[in-house]
């Protein structure tokens, strides 16, 4: 069936028994949010989405959990077509037929049309929406799930990226855009012309567009371009007065502006690392207009020690980028990045080693790739070793690194904003572990000994006699 909003997104969940619609009463502060946090530990990487269509003091239904089931980003991003494009980037031969190569092509160049906005109620504030408090120690009500839309004040680039904005009041949020986010770079972009940044926020959209802003992508790559991508259509963008186009299959749409220069502090909030953020200075957000279809539905993500949507999200664009990866580095087998090391701490690659030190030469590789630039450990193995399987890593960690020869340190240098480890907010320390079987070359100079494993015909004939023995 055709996904061309949310309302045909729940409706595709609702037909694939993915959606549970909760008709009780529920409290925006803490009850939606503990609803989806059981809901998420009672099936891991295939929770069900959630509807809850009575809001106690609001007329608008919230949805969590849209995307907390990999069965369901599967069926969405890996359909025939962006399957193809990948196959031609794993094989670098790109030999897609000239028709489906232009319409790739053609699907990255989102359409603007001058669509109005009489199916949306107006108002000046935020005071219509249910935005949710997540967690007890929280600041305040936080917008979980935006799409934060800006331009660059210079080049006119569209940014698209999923930030959290703490409610203050109806009229003010903060926006926690790290300074690495291109959101926070229009911002130095506008401060340094003297200009307030025009932004629009986006609640609600159809799956492929509120994706792609969420995705770790290159700044200067269209979150848009991205999702008619992966929709295999252009995405349908309209005009927005003087704020940067919003999809024009958006719910809700909030248009305001940010001065630069104006901080005020953002937080705690309760955040994926499983702790609380520290509380800092962010950017304001000023809300100029709030715009809402009859029948909207606000969207919003919870998100608190794993496991949760944003772990599934996490797990599966992993695997969808791992073609990309691996053609960067031709010596990269897998790559791995464990949803207990939160996605940025601990990442494990597996790699085919041909020559004196191509363990340390990946993980640079890993280190110059756009967001795992902030990975804060690294782990290199032979392909022998399934890097999903814990026990195997453990046991190759135990057996296959010398501390001291195989651990390296790289000091004072960028790190996760969200590392609470780290002395300072984004400036830390990495830590890089060879666990690959040494070569001589690299100063090894004993005879590194055969694994144990028994040939494969054996075990099959074994397990056969072994199966007509225990039947």
């Amino acid at each position: 069936m055709a996904i061309n909003d949310l309302s045909s997104y729940l409706a595709y969940l609702e037909k694939k028994h993915r959606l549970v619609e909760i008709s009780s009463e529920v409290d925006r502060e803490l009850e939606i949010s503990t609803f989806t946090d059981i809901a998420d530990r009672e099936s891991r990487y295939d929770s069900k989405a959630l509807l809850f269509s009575n809001v106690k003091g609001y007329d608008m239904p919230v949805a969590t959990n849209l995307f907390a089931s990999m069965n369901t980003l599967r069926e969405l991003l890996d359909n025939e077509f962006v399957s193809e494009v990948l196959g031609n980037i794993r094989s670098q031969h790109f030999k897609m037929p000239l028709l489906k190569g232009a319409k790739a092509l053609m699907s990255m160049n989102p359409s603007t049309v001058n669509q109005s906005l009489k199916g949306y109620e107006r108002s000046d504030d935020l005071g219509s929406l249910p935005i949710l408090k997540v967690w007890p120690k929280d600041a305040g009500r936080f917008i979980t799930l935006p799409m934060v839309i800006s331009k660059s004040p210079k080049t006119g680039n569209v940014n698209v990226g999923t930030y959290r904005m703490q409610v203050y009041d109806n009229k003010t949020t903060g926006m926690h855009w790290q300074a690495q986010k291109g959101g926070a770079i229009h911002a130095i972009e506008a401060r340094e012309e003297g200009k307030e940044l025009k932004v629009s926020v986006v609640i609600g959209s159809d799956p492929y567009n509120m994706l792609s802003a969420v995705m770790p992508l290159p700044v200067n790559v269209s979150e848009f371009s991205v999702s008619g991508l992966l929709r295999n259509s252009r995405t349908v963008l309209m005009k927005n007065g003087d704020y940067p186009e919003v999809p024009a299959n958006s719910e809700i749409i909030i248009n305001g502006h940010v001065d630069p220069d104006e901080k005020r502090i953002e937080g705690p909030f309760g955040d994926h690392t499983g702790y609380y953020s520290i509380p800092e200075p962010t950017n304001v957000f000023h809300v100029d207009e709030v715009f809402a279809k009859k029948n909207a539905v606000y969207s919003a993500s919870v998100v608190g020690f794993p496991w949760h949507e944003d772990a599934a999200i996490g797990q599966f664009f992993m695997e969808f980028m791992k073609p990309a990866i691996t053609m960067m580095n031709e010596s990269i087998t897998d790559v791995y990045l464990p949803p207990e090391g939160l996605f940025t701490n601990v990442c494990f690659i597996s790699i085919n080693k041909r020559f004196p030190g191509e363990a340390m030469k990946a993980m640079f590789s890993i280190l110059g790739t756009g967001q795992l630039s902030f990975v804060k450990m690294i782990a290199v193995f032979d392909s022998d070793i399934d890097i999903r399987d814990q026990s195997k890593v453990l046991w190759a960690l135990a057996t296959r690194v010398e501390p001291e020869r195989d651990i390296q340190i790289i000091k004072r240098t960028t790190s996760d904003t969200l590392d609470h480890a780290a002395n300072r907010t984004a400036f830390g320390s990495k830590m890089l572990i060879d666990a690959t079987k040494k070569m001589r070359e690299e100063g090894y100079e004993r005879e590194w000994p055969d694994t144990i494993s028994m040939p494969k015909e054996i075990i099959n004939e074994v397990e056969k006699k072994w199966k007509s023995i225990r039947h």
